[in-house]
């Protein structure tokens, strides 16, 4: 375990609580590598005797750290860092995940089915199809490594695609272990997507959820509603993506355009109609 400068650690001048201000150092140090995933932190004891604090203030740090999913408590033991959590950054699409290590990728961990069924009113209305059309209903596992990190149940449009059209009453194949969903569907069938339009929010994961994913019934999740459209801007997936909240986090990064000022930039951000 390395020595940790905490000469900068505790600004006592600031409105910040303390315990705030401590694991945002200590979330600092853990991001910037300081300790592996797998290290023990110094020790309750160790951390207050270093930074003049009180107990308390140390386990209210370490209870935001471990509720973020960055450290878990082994009784008898001590606080140990946590595998980094999978981070999604939606860019330009749907298609475009990505992970925070190149030596990691997403991959097919489970293929649980696919079948052709009636879209129903809510699914025809976002995929702009009848109730009665019949779709693609395809339910997989994205993993990292060995984690299991969502639960994806997507409706395709039968047209999505010449590919998808191709099958007549067929249904698409995807290879457990290889790339992520959206890759194959592009490479196997010519499913192009140019926009999606996302929606998160937090739930609970219910029993079938907790089961898949290897969590427990109730356990906190991030629930990812995506409408992806081509180039054309005609809907054709929709997808309902069930993710623990401990294995992953979001990063967006908004484009603005546009020209006033100084600068020859106005901030401009368009906010989308999310999917009902």
């Amino acid at each position: 375990m390395q020595t940790v400068d905490w000469t900068r650690a505790i600004d006592r001048s600031s409105p910040i609580p303390y315990y705030y201000q401590l694991q945002e150092i200590l979330k600092q140090e853990i991001e910037a590598g300081r300790w592996a995933p797998g290290d023990l932190l110094p020790s309750e004891a160790d951390l207050e005797a270093a930074l003049g604090v009180s107990r308390t203030v140390v386990r209210q740090a370490l209870a935001v750290l471990e509720a973020d999913g960055q450290v878990f408590r082994v009784k008898g033991k001590g606080t140990i860092v946590a595998q980094p959590k999978f981070r999604y950054e939606a860019l330009h699409a749907a298609g475009d995940w990505a992970v925070g290590s190149a030596a990691e990728e997403i991959v097919v961990g489970a293929f649980v089915d696919v079948r052709r069924v009636e879209a129903g009113s809510r699914v025809g209305r976002l995929l702009g199809v009848g109730p009665a059309d019949r779709v693609l209903e395809m339910t997989v596992v994205h993993a990292v490594g060995d984690r299991s990190i969502a639960l994806i149940q997507t409706f395709l449009r039968v047209d999505g695609s010449t590919g998808l059209a191709a099958l007549g009453d067929g249904l698409p194949e995807l290879v457990v272990r290889g790339p992520d969903m959206l890759v194959q569907l592009a490479e196997r069938y010519g499913l192009t997507i140019s926009r999606s339009l996302l929606t998160i929010e937090g739930t609970v994961a219910n029993e079938f959820e907790a089961e898949t994913l290897g969590i427990g019934q109730g356990a906190a999740v991030f629930l990812l509603s995506s409408v992806d459209e081509d180039a054309d801007g005609r809907p054709v997936m929709f997808s309902r993506s069930i993710i623990p909240v401990d294995r992953a986090r979001f990063a967006v990064a908004v484009a603005r355009w546009g020209s006033a000022g100084p600068s020859g930039i106005a901030p401009y951000l368009s906010v989308l109609p999310a999917p009902v």
